[in-house]
């Protein structure tokens, strides 16, 4: 790799992950419409391991902003730990594994682990292939009635 692509790389991984701490704060304070604002109006986000109640692809800041509403009015809290960002040879793919711990309005605990491919495009998040725990996952749908 050449001295000029390591610069390039290194200013996408700042950029990025600026970008994917800026929009997670939005999002787990509450504020959907700056964390739809962070994506692009095409933006995709897709379940590697699709559950039942959740549709594996969703696309478009409208149907985003549905499900990740959803998502946000089921948790008293949301926090994020073990976040590690790493950034491909790709200016503009990254790999982001985490683990979401979120207390839920019903009471409930919920944890998982997520390793996520994220896609980014003139400063904005154009696409997420999320990998997570499926029978977590099965489990706090089923918690918040959305599944059976």
């Amino acid at each position: 790799m050449s001295s000029a692509t390591t610069i390039d790389i290194t200013d996408a991984r700042v950029r990025n992950e600026e970008l994917w701490q800026r929009s997670a704060g939005y999002l787990f304070g509450g504020d959907i419409d700056s964390f739809i604002e962070c994506w692009q109006p095409d933006g995709s986000y897709e379940a590697a391991l699709p559950v039942a109640g959740l549709p594996a692809v969703i696309t478009g800041t409208e149907a985003l902003h549905a499900a990740f509403t959803g998502l946000i009015s089921a948790a008293r809290s949301i926090t994020i730990h073990d976040l590690v960002f790493h950034q491909t040879d790709d200016p503009d793919v990254a790999i982001i594994e985490e683990r979401m711990v979120a207390e839920l309005v019903t009471g409930d605990h919920y944890e998982n682990r997520f390793a996520i491919r994220a896609t980014f495009r003139d400063g904005r998040i154009a696409g997420m292939v999320e990998y997570y725990g499926q029978f977590a996952h099965q489990d706090l749908l089923r918690k918040l009635g959305l599944s059976d």
